[in-house]
């Protein structure tokens, strides 16, 4: 049995929407704070066409992080990777942000991989770049 999904993009009816449509209007609140579509956003993101994990990074992860000027550091390609340095600066918002970072696998394990913490909020990733 076909899911309701499946079904409809068979008939030509709808397709699935892709990662670049569901990005939320709005990421953080007027007082900083990432707003509940933006962290349900990052939960389920997944790279596509629409939206490949470098342009995810590098123009809309960065607008949604509070104090990107100071917490939000991405280096140069190096090896064949980049990393990713995401520093908390205490805020509660950007901890709500990293907690649904470290709830995507796609943000972890695959083109982004999270490889230390240290006390303090200082998260570092690094992503792989073809």
């Amino acid at each position: 049995m076909k899911d309701k999904l499946t079904t409809n993009a068979d008939a030509g009816q709808v397709s699935p929407p892709d990662a670049y449509t569901l990005l939320p209007a709005v990421l953080l609140d007027d007082e900083g704070y990432p707003t509940k579509e933006w962290l349900q956003y990052i939960k389920s993101y997944k790279p596509d066409k629409s939206l490949p994990l470098s342009t995810f990074v590098e123009m809309v992860l960065v607008g949604g992080w509070y104090m990107s000027n100071w917490g939000f550091k991405l280096h140069k390609k190096y090896k064949g990777k980049r990393k990713l340095e995401l520093h908390t600066g205490g805020w509660s918002g950007n901890e709500e942000t990293i907690a649904a970072i470290k709830s995507n696998m796609w943000l972890t394990h695959f083109q982004m991989r999270y490889v230390m913490w240290r006390t303090g909020g200082h998260y570092y990733f690094e992503l792989s770049v073809g």
